[in-house]
């Protein structure tokens, strides 16, 4: 027993082995920590963009595209965010497996814990707009993020064969017509003899909005219903010495503040 001793601390000598600092094993825990908050706050932001996804898609217009509710439903869910929150769920477990306490949770305990968390936060994330402004991040920087999502994203409603167009309202030509430039940049003629605008939506120059009616021949589109283009735009934000900037979404401007309606048109609050 002796020699085994001997042996050990000609050993520690020799090979100069020191105790680690316990500073370094608490840093250490608190880093994994941080990461599991991390992954939770990430969570939360895609959540966000989950919520946002979900509250501002156009559940009636499957009809117009010539598929049922279901096949609707499935096809446009945000799946590319569903498989984020599932890697932050994964990473959030594997990293607190390296706690000190962390073997003693369950991967159940572990994800309910994320996803609660991460709902909670992605409601507060979303009622502060970061739901809407991740999503444009994400469609400007990636081009497969619209291909995954072009069924719920704006590019569904660029179906005028199929009775829907989105665009900008570029000319407004008397109390039942206005030109509007869609988002491919083609002109259209709008005609609104017959429609109803939702939403309080009021027909101004630099309008972004969306059509549901009938495209006719020579570039005119009769409309039954005008619908807003972004329920989550901001009127307009304040930027350096009182200097208006407009919110863009999708690409299109938001209604300037000089721009002016013509009177008789019907809206629909």
């Amino acid at each position: 027993m002796k020699n085994i001793s001997e042996n050990i601390l000609e050993k520690i000598k020799k090979e100069g082995i020191h105790p680690i600092p316990k500073w370094r094993f608490l840093l250490k825990n608190y880093g994994v920590w941080a990461l599991f908050g991390l992954s939770i706050i990430l969570g939360g932001v895609a959540v966000s963009v989950i919520i946002f996804m979900l509250a501002d898609r156009e559940w009636g217009i499957y009809k117009y595209l010539d598929k049922s509710f279901w096949q609707y439903f499935l096809m446009g869910l945000p799946y590319f965010w569903f498989f984020l929150v599932s890697a932050f769920l994964a990473f959030a477990w594997y990293d607190l497996q390296k706690t000190k306490s962390g073997y003693k949770y369950g991967f159940l305990k572990i994800a309910i814990l994320n996803i609660l968390a991460s709902i909670v936060l992605g409601f507060v994330f979303y009622s502060l707009g970061m739901g809407p402004r991740m999503d444009q991040i994400f469609s400007d920087n990636l081009p497969f993020y619209n291909q995954i999502h072009s069924i719920s994203g704006p590019q569904v409603w660029q179906n005028p064969d199929k009775g829907l167009l989105a665009g900008e309202i570029t000319e407004v030509i008397d109390n039942e017509n206005f030109i509007v430039k869609d988002l491919k940049g083609e002109l259209w003629q709008a005609d609104c003899s017959d429609c109803v605008w939702i939403s309080g939506l009021d027909p101004l120059v630099g309008t972004p909005v969306r059509l549901v009616g009938e495209s006719l021949d020579g570039g005119v589109f009769k409309i039954s219903e005008v619908r807003p283009f972004d329920k989550f735009i901001r009127n307009k934000m304040m930027q350096g010495a009182g200097k208006p900037r407009f919110e863009m979404r999708n690409g299109l401007p938001l209604v300037p503040p000089n721009a002016k309606k013509p009177n008789g048109m019907r809206s629909n609050n």
